[in-house]
Protein backbone atom coordinates (compact mmCIF):
# COMPACT_ATOMS: atom_id res chain seq x y z
CA UNK A 1 0.00 0.00 0.00
CA UNK A 2 0.84 3.60 -0.44
CA UNK A 3 1.58 6.14 2.20
CA UNK A 4 -1.57 7.46 4.79
CA UNK A 5 -1.94 10.93 5.90
CA UNK A 6 0.18 10.07 9.25
CA UNK A 7 -2.46 11.99 10.95
CA UNK A 8 -5.51 10.72 9.81
CA UNK A 9 -4.01 7.13 10.61
CA UNK A 10 -2.55 8.42 14.16
CA UNK A 11 -6.39 9.96 14.73
CA UNK A 12 -7.95 6.47 13.63
CA UNK A 13 -5.70 4.72 16.04
CA UNK A 14 -6.33 7.20 18.70
CA UNK A 15 -10.28 6.35 18.29
CA UNK A 16 -9.64 2.65 18.19
CA UNK A 17 -7.85 2.72 21.62
CA UNK A 18 -8.85 6.13 23.47
CA UNK A 19 -11.76 3.86 24.70
CA UNK A 20 -9.63 1.19 26.75
CA UNK A 21 -7.33 3.85 27.61
CA UNK A 22 -6.83 6.48 30.12
CA UNK A 23 -8.07 10.69 29.36
CA UNK A 24 -4.23 11.55 29.61
CA UNK A 25 -3.33 8.83 27.11
CA UNK A 26 -5.98 10.58 24.59
CA UNK A 27 -4.62 13.78 25.41
CA UNK A 28 -0.82 13.31 24.64
CA UNK A 29 -1.63 11.70 21.23
CA UNK A 30 -3.69 14.93 20.36
CA UNK A 31 -0.81 17.65 21.74
CA UNK A 32 1.31 15.23 19.15
CA UNK A 33 -1.52 15.81 16.34
CA UNK A 34 -2.04 19.44 17.00
CA UNK A 35 2.43 19.59 16.78
CA UNK A 36 2.41 17.59 13.20
CA UNK A 37 -0.48 19.46 11.99
CA UNK A 38 0.96 23.24 12.61
CA UNK A 39 4.72 21.79 11.44
CA UNK A 40 3.31 20.63 8.19
CA UNK A 41 1.51 24.13 7.95
CA UNK A 42 4.97 26.51 8.72
CA UNK A 43 6.51 24.42 6.43
CA UNK A 44 4.09 24.09 3.68
CA UNK A 45 4.30 20.00 3.19
CA UNK A 46 2.22 16.92 3.36
CA UNK A 47 3.11 14.38 6.41
CA UNK A 48 2.59 10.74 5.57
CA UNK A 49 3.92 7.87 7.29
CA UNK A 50 6.76 7.17 4.71
CA UNK A 51 7.21 11.17 5.35
CA UNK A 52 8.49 10.70 8.79
CA UNK A 53 11.94 9.74 8.09
CA UNK A 54 14.72 9.82 10.81
CA UNK A 55 15.10 13.74 8.85
CA UNK A 56 12.31 14.61 9.29
CA UNK A 57 12.37 13.44 12.87
CA UNK A 58 15.65 15.55 13.55
CA UNK A 59 13.89 18.49 12.31
CA UNK A 60 10.57 17.69 13.92
CA UNK A 61 12.50 17.85 17.56
CA UNK A 62 14.42 21.33 16.48
CA UNK A 63 10.83 22.62 16.14
CA UNK A 64 9.57 21.32 19.08
CA UNK A 65 12.21 22.89 21.01
CA UNK A 66 11.27 26.05 18.93
CA UNK A 67 7.97 25.93 20.63
CA UNK A 68 9.96 25.56 24.30
CA UNK A 69 9.02 22.05 25.10
CA UNK A 70 10.79 20.43 27.84
CA UNK A 71 13.32 17.53 26.33
CA UNK A 72 11.51 14.52 28.40
CA UNK A 73 8.00 15.61 26.69
CA UNK A 74 9.91 15.92 23.15
CA UNK A 75 11.29 12.09 23.81
CA UNK A 76 8.09 10.61 24.77
CA UNK A 77 6.66 12.23 21.52
CA UNK A 78 8.94 10.95 19.34
CA UNK A 79 8.87 7.72 20.98
CA UNK A 80 4.92 7.34 20.45
CA UNK A 81 5.48 8.64 16.68
CA UNK A 82 7.72 6.11 16.47
CA UNK A 83 5.28 3.41 17.85
CA UNK A 84 2.52 4.79 15.54
CA UNK A 85 5.10 4.66 12.42
CA UNK A 86 5.57 0.76 13.29
CA UNK A 87 2.11 0.23 13.35
CA UNK A 88 1.45 2.14 9.93
CA UNK A 89 3.85 -0.80 8.50
CA UNK A 90 1.89 -2.95 9.96
CA UNK A 91 -1.19 -2.41 8.70
CA UNK A 92 0.91 -2.58 5.21
CA UNK A 93 1.15 1.22 4.78
CA UNK A 94 4.74 2.46 3.47
CA UNK A 95 7.04 3.74 5.65
CA UNK A 96 10.35 4.71 5.81
CA UNK A 97 12.73 2.50 8.01
CA UNK A 98 15.07 5.03 8.85
CA UNK A 99 12.22 6.34 11.18
CA UNK A 100 13.71 3.84 13.64
CA UNK A 101 17.51 6.02 13.90
CA UNK A 102 16.55 8.12 16.22
CA UNK A 103 17.01 7.40 19.83
CA UNK A 104 16.60 9.97 22.19
CA UNK A 105 17.52 9.29 25.98
CA UNK A 106 14.96 10.81 28.93
CA UNK A 107 16.95 13.14 31.31
CA UNK A 108 17.10 12.06 34.89
CA UNK A 109 13.85 14.19 36.42
CA UNK A 110 12.66 16.51 39.40
CA UNK A 111 10.46 13.89 41.20
CA UNK A 112 11.12 13.75 44.67
CA UNK A 113 10.59 11.06 47.17
CA UNK A 114 9.49 11.26 50.74
CA UNK A 115 11.44 8.82 53.53
CA UNK A 116 9.91 7.07 56.03
CA UNK A 117 10.28 9.37 58.71
CA UNK A 118 8.99 11.82 56.33
CA UNK A 119 5.74 10.02 55.96
CA UNK A 120 5.73 9.21 59.52
CA UNK A 121 5.79 13.06 60.06
CA UNK A 122 3.08 13.52 57.54
CA UNK A 123 0.94 11.15 58.85
CA UNK A 124 1.10 11.92 62.69
CA UNK A 125 0.97 15.64 61.88
CA UNK A 126 -1.88 17.69 63.54
CA UNK A 127 -4.13 20.44 61.40
CA UNK A 128 -4.65 23.28 63.67
CA UNK A 129 -7.06 25.82 61.80
CA UNK A 130 -10.27 24.17 62.00
CA UNK A 131 -10.86 25.79 58.50
CA UNK A 132 -10.68 22.38 55.94
CA UNK A 133 -9.19 20.71 58.49
CA UNK A 134 -10.90 17.34 57.75
CA UNK A 135 -10.55 17.97 54.10
CA UNK A 136 -6.78 18.32 54.94
CA UNK A 137 -6.78 14.95 56.73
CA UNK A 138 -8.96 13.17 54.16
CA UNK A 139 -6.07 14.08 51.39
CA UNK A 140 -3.44 13.54 54.02
CA UNK A 141 -4.51 9.69 54.77
CA UNK A 142 -5.22 9.04 51.14
CA UNK A 143 -1.74 10.21 50.50
CA UNK A 144 0.08 8.35 53.35
CA UNK A 145 -2.05 5.29 52.13
CA UNK A 146 0.08 5.56 48.68
CA UNK A 147 2.96 6.11 50.42
CA UNK A 148 2.76 2.75 51.85
CA UNK A 149 1.42 0.51 49.30
CA UNK A 150 3.34 1.71 45.68
CA UNK A 151 -0.44 1.80 44.08
CA UNK A 152 -1.22 4.48 41.11
CA UNK A 153 -3.72 7.28 42.49
CA UNK A 154 -5.96 5.98 40.19
CA UNK A 155 -5.96 2.79 42.18
CA UNK A 156 -5.05 3.94 46.20
CA UNK A 157 -8.17 6.90 45.49
CA UNK A 158 -10.52 3.69 43.90
CA UNK A 159 -10.13 1.23 47.42
CA UNK A 160 -13.55 -0.05 48.38
CA UNK A 161 -13.80 -2.36 51.96
CA UNK A 162 -13.29 -5.36 49.07
CA UNK A 163 -9.67 -4.54 48.72
CA UNK A 164 -9.07 -5.05 52.02
CA UNK A 165 -8.84 -9.05 52.97
CA UNK A 166 -7.18 -9.50 56.59
CA UNK A 167 -3.34 -8.33 56.69
CA UNK A 168 -3.22 -7.54 52.78
CA UNK A 169 -4.90 -5.16 50.35
CA UNK A 170 -5.98 -6.92 47.16
CA UNK A 171 -6.11 -4.83 43.93
CA UNK A 172 -6.73 -5.21 40.19
CA UNK A 173 -4.58 -2.51 38.75
CA UNK A 174 -6.52 -0.25 36.04
CA UNK A 175 -3.05 1.01 34.18
CA UNK A 176 -2.31 -2.61 34.00
CA UNK A 177 -4.79 -4.70 34.48
CA UNK A 178 -3.25 -7.04 36.86
CA UNK A 179 -3.86 -8.41 39.77
CA UNK A 180 -1.71 -7.39 42.79
CA UNK A 181 -1.77 -8.03 47.03
CA UNK A 182 0.67 -6.09 49.09
CA UNK A 183 0.85 -6.61 52.96
CA UNK A 184 -1.04 -3.79 54.49
CA UNK A 185 1.22 -1.82 56.65
CA UNK A 186 0.32 -0.56 60.34
CA UNK A 187 -0.79 3.09 59.04
CA UNK A 188 -3.24 1.81 56.32
CA UNK A 189 -4.71 -0.88 58.80
CA UNK A 190 -5.15 2.45 61.25
CA UNK A 191 -6.41 4.81 58.31
CA UNK A 192 -8.56 1.79 57.15
CA UNK A 193 -10.03 1.50 60.98
CA UNK A 194 -10.27 5.58 61.06
CA UNK A 195 -12.69 5.49 58.29
CA UNK A 196 -14.60 2.32 58.88
CA UNK A 197 -13.49 1.27 55.62
CA UNK A 198 -14.86 3.73 54.01
CA UNK A 199 -11.31 4.97 52.06
CA UNK A 200 -11.78 8.93 50.97
CA UNK A 201 -12.17 8.36 47.41
CA UNK A 202 -13.04 9.97 44.41
CA UNK A 203 -11.37 13.25 44.89
CA UNK A 204 -10.16 14.87 41.19
CA UNK A 205 -6.88 14.36 41.59
CA UNK A 206 -5.82 18.03 39.76
CA UNK A 207 -7.89 19.31 43.68
CA UNK A 208 -5.81 16.86 45.52
CA UNK A 209 -2.58 18.08 44.32
CA UNK A 210 -3.25 21.53 44.95
CA UNK A 211 -3.98 20.60 48.46
CA UNK A 212 -1.24 18.42 48.70
CA UNK A 213 1.41 21.12 48.09
CA UNK A 214 -0.82 23.58 50.86
CA UNK A 215 -0.73 20.72 53.67
CA UNK A 216 3.24 19.81 52.79
CA UNK A 217 3.94 23.57 52.78
CA UNK A 218 2.20 23.78 56.60
CA UNK A 219 4.17 20.58 57.78
CA UNK A 220 7.36 22.30 56.81
CA UNK A 221 8.62 20.57 53.97
CA UNK A 222 10.81 23.06 53.24
CA UNK A 223 14.75 21.23 52.35
CA UNK A 224 15.71 22.71 49.13
CA UNK A 225 16.00 20.64 46.25
CA UNK A 226 18.18 22.03 42.83
CA UNK A 227 17.53 20.11 39.77
CA UNK A 228 18.42 20.75 36.05
CA UNK A 229 15.91 19.85 33.00
CA UNK A 230 16.31 20.66 29.19
CA UNK A 231 13.51 23.15 27.87
CA UNK A 232 13.64 24.73 24.49
CA UNK A 233 16.90 22.86 23.66
CA UNK A 234 18.66 25.14 26.74
CA UNK A 235 20.03 23.63 30.24
CA UNK A 236 17.90 24.78 33.33
CA UNK A 237 18.89 25.03 36.91
CA UNK A 238 16.27 25.50 39.46
CA UNK A 239 15.88 25.39 42.98
CA UNK A 240 12.14 24.99 44.77
CA UNK A 241 11.50 23.87 48.22
CA UNK A 242 10.37 20.23 48.45
CA UNK A 243 6.70 20.78 49.04
CA UNK A 244 6.75 22.63 45.64
CA UNK A 245 7.66 19.06 44.06
CA UNK A 246 5.06 16.71 45.74
CA UNK A 247 1.96 15.25 44.46
CA UNK A 248 -0.15 11.95 44.21
CA UNK A 249 2.69 10.56 42.01
CA UNK A 250 5.02 11.15 44.90
CA UNK A 251 3.40 8.29 47.06
CA UNK A 252 4.26 5.52 44.81
CA UNK A 253 7.80 6.95 44.09
CA UNK A 254 8.00 7.05 47.57
CA UNK A 255 6.89 3.15 48.40
CA UNK A 256 8.66 1.76 45.66
CA UNK A 257 11.84 3.97 46.47
CA UNK A 258 12.00 2.86 50.39
CA UNK A 259 10.64 -0.80 49.78
CA UNK A 260 13.66 -0.85 47.47
CA UNK A 261 15.58 1.08 50.32
CA UNK A 262 15.09 -1.78 53.23
CA UNK A 263 17.23 -4.30 51.40
CA UNK A 264 15.19 -6.76 52.21
CA UNK A 265 12.84 -7.01 49.10
CA UNK A 266 14.36 -8.07 45.82
CA UNK A 267 13.80 -5.97 43.00
CA UNK A 268 11.48 -8.64 41.28
CA UNK A 269 9.24 -8.22 44.36
CA UNK A 270 9.22 -4.94 44.47
CA UNK A 271 8.41 -4.67 40.70
CA UNK A 272 5.38 -6.81 40.91
CA UNK A 273 3.88 -4.30 43.12
CA UNK A 274 4.90 -1.09 40.80
CA UNK A 275 4.39 -3.56 37.49
CA UNK A 276 7.71 -2.52 36.10
CA UNK A 277 8.81 -4.99 33.26
CA UNK A 278 12.56 -4.38 33.15
CA UNK A 279 14.71 -3.25 36.18
CA UNK A 280 16.10 -0.45 33.88
CA UNK A 281 12.92 1.16 34.20
CA UNK A 282 12.38 0.52 37.26
CA UNK A 283 16.10 2.32 38.67
CA UNK A 284 14.76 5.40 36.14
CA UNK A 285 11.65 5.28 38.10
CA UNK A 286 12.86 5.10 41.63
CA UNK A 287 15.05 8.09 43.50
CA UNK A 288 18.07 7.68 44.84
CA UNK A 289 20.51 10.28 46.02
CA UNK A 290 24.08 9.76 47.05
CA UNK A 291 23.27 10.24 50.52
CA UNK A 292 20.35 7.89 50.00
CA UNK A 293 22.84 5.02 48.10
CA UNK A 294 25.53 5.63 51.03
CA UNK A 295 23.50 5.15 53.68
CA UNK A 296 22.20 1.79 51.88
CA UNK A 297 25.62 0.11 51.15
CA UNK A 298 27.08 1.68 54.56
CA UNK A 299 26.67 -1.55 56.39
CA UNK A 300 28.03 -3.72 53.61
CA UNK A 301 31.49 -6.50 54.26
CA UNK A 302 32.99 -4.73 51.97
CA UNK A 303 33.36 -1.52 54.17
CA UNK A 304 34.56 -3.38 57.26
CA UNK A 305 37.95 -4.64 58.20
Amino acid sequence: MEGEYFTTFAREVLEKRSRRKSEHYAAVYDAIIKHIDAFSEEFDCDIFTNSVTGEFLDDFIIYLEDQGLRHNTIVGYIQKIQTLVRRASQYNYAVDNTYDEIDLKCEPTNAVFLSMNEIARIYYYKFEKQDKRKAKERIRDLFVLGCLTALRYSDYSTLTKDNFQGDYLVKRTKKTNVDVKIPMHDYVKEIYAKYGGVIPCKLCIQYVNKYLKVIMKEIGLNDLVTYSFTKGGKLITVTRQKWELISSHTARRSAATNMYLTGRMTTLEIMRLTGHRTEQNFFRYIRLTNDDTARSISGDMFFRK
